[in-house]
């Protein structure tokens, strides 16, 4: 709540009259029995917005649930909530749609280390522009950019497979499928939020898919979870489309509710991953 309270204060100053589709909301704050929790959350954000009212915090927040338009931000406070909370991966995510394509994004990563960087608890942020690249800087220090490609590994045998630490953020019958369809010989690597996106674009594995969970098939993502990830990938080198091969259209608000599922690669092996996919899907309707 406080990270979003802070975003909807930048974007105020930095971006006046630009939407921010976000996933927190202060409803529950402003009633009395969130007063406690209001407290707490007063005291973190004035750490960077001195001064700041109850009040004024409350609807910094609710800055995050105007309705997207042609232009606007969306932003993910903690992407990784479970992994946050057990000192694993989470990540800030935010990214600017324009007409329903991504123009920048941003993730924070305070627990990852990337390829070359793998001081523990280092952190590390990247930043990736439409047509400029991906580029990545240790979070805590005035280090210098890298600009980080995807793996140009070919042989999908050999190929890394990152998947969901949160059994109800996957199927994972039809993954183990997909696996072996592909001949792919290493276990797939755990890992929460989307610092899986920022491991696959630093070269770090070649395979993400999210596949809708056995207990909802119809399940469509939430924005602020696909759009900043999939295109660091994408400005890295790597591809991104939904599991018909299909774009992922962000002009639809909240819900990515023209694209089922997705799936992110190092490019090599995308079309492989797609069919793949269809056999698991066809097989296991059977």
């Amino acid at each position: 709540m406080a990270i979003q309270a802070v975003a909807g204060c930048l974007i105020d100053r930095y971006f006046p009259g630009v939407p921010l589709v976000a996933e927190e909301n202060a409803t529950e704050l402003r009633r009395p029995e969130g007063a406690a929790r209001l407290r707490e959350i007063v005291r973190f954000t004035r750490e960077f917005i001195p001064g700041a009212s109850p009040e004024d915090i409350c609807d910094r927040i609710d800055r995050g649930t105007s309705k997207a338009a042609e232009v606007f931000w969306t932003l993910d406070p903690i992407d990784g909530t479970k992994g946050y909370l057990r000192g694993g991966q989470y990540v800030t995510a935010l990214a600017l749609i324009r007409n329903g394509k991504v123009e920048f994004s941003a993730l924070g990563c305070p627990e990852l280390a990337l390829p070359g960087h793998e001081k523990p608890g280092a952190g590390v942020i990247l930043l990736a522009i439409r047509e400029r690249g991906c580029w990545a800087s240790p979070l805590c220090q005035d280090g210098p950019w890298e600009r980080l490609r995807v793996s140009s590994c070919r042989d999908i045998t050999r190929a890394r497979i990152l998947d969901s630490c949160d059994p109800g953020h996957k199927n994972a019958e039809k993954n183990a499928f997909i696996r072996n369809t592909l001949g792919i010989v290493a276990e797939p690597v755990a890992m929460d939020s989307q610092a899986k996106h920022a491991t696959l674009a630093s070269g770090g594995a070649e395979i993400f898919s999210r596949t809708p969970p056995r207990r909802d098939p119809a399940y469509c993502e939430k924005i602020w979870d696909v759009a900043p990830g999939a295109f660091v990938i994408e400005e890295a080198g790597g591809c991104v489309t939904d599991l018909s091969g299909d774009p992922i259209d962000y002009g639809t608000g909240n819900i990515l509710k023209n694209n089922h599922g997705f799936v992110a690669t190092n490019g090599v092996f995308h079309g492989q991953m797609l069919e793949a996919i269809r056999e698991a899907v066809a097989a296991l309707r059977e």
